[in-house]
């Protein structure tokens, strides 16, 4: 087009056509800048689809990532809360009328004695996957993730949930590490049998400030599993349905 244009000019030029020679130049201006446009719009496209496609192999490796860590988290919870549990029932009888058992010589009796082996030990700690969170920030790409929202609530995830959890943690297992230096005989032998038989009350004040501590570790996985959850179901709009 641009050389039947170009033909034109010259033709007129040697008919010393002016006018119309500056109007097939201006037409072969024009074509060429919608040449230039047009090649700028492909490249971008082909720019945006290179984005996309990180993204979504960030997004992907994110979302696989997560899944996995919930899992975990559900099996930390579970342990947790038998702990939790075991703990409020006898703290609750300690308060109430602890040193008269025979009130409670069923509840005694109906537990599984096999789990008092809970409330002395702090459980296993999370440990989220983050190569792939690493490696967006580390590569800079995290400007390839168009939906903001769900990119912010991917770093209060790793950022700042997943850093209380640890902390958390860290409260329990040195509580713990005091617990064993105290209580070595009773963490390995005792049962609740023990427990309704103890006139200590100290062992069951250091159980009860124990759980207070495993029980904040619990509430900061359950928020953490609450965050983690509303990521996936974005995820299911950004990348299963894309």
């Amino acid at each position: 087009m641009i050389k039947f244009f170009r033909k034109i000019r010259y033709d007129l030029m040697g008919k010393n056509k002016t006018g119309k020679y500056l109007k097939y130049a201006v037409g072969e201006i024009v074509l060429v800048v919608i040449g230039i446009l047009i090649a700028l719009s492909i490249n971008n496209w082909n720019e945006n689809r290179k984005e996309d496609k990180i993204s979504q192999e960030y997004l992907t490796g994110i979302n696989n990532d997560m899944i996995k860590d919930l899992e975990q988290i559900d099996e930390i919870l579970k342990e947790q809360i038998i702990s939790i549990s075991l703990i409020s029932n006898i703290d609750n009888v300690f308060v109430e009328v602890f040193h008269e058992p025979e009130k409670h010589e069923s509840f005694f009796n109906a537990v599984d004695t096999s789990k008092v082996k809970y409330l002395f030990s702090r459980g296993k700690s999370y440990r989220p996957r983050r190569g792939t969170y690493n490696s967006l920030i580390s590569d800079g790409k995290s400007g390839f993730i168009k939906n903001r929202n769900a990119f912010q609530l991917i770093q209060e995830i790793y950022d700042e949930e997943n850093l209380r959890v640890a902390s958390s943690y860290e409260a329990i297992k040195e509580i713990e590490s005091k617990m064993i230096l105290m209580y070595p005989y009773q963490k390995k032998y005792w049962t609740y049998s023990d427990l309704k038989k103890s006139k200590d009350d100290k062992i069951f004040l250091d159980l009860s400030n124990f759980t207070e501590q495993k029980y904040f570790y619990a509430g900061n996985l359950f928020r953490l599993k609450e965050k983690m959850l509303s990521v996936l179901k974005i995820f299911e709009t950004e990348i299963i349905n894309k």
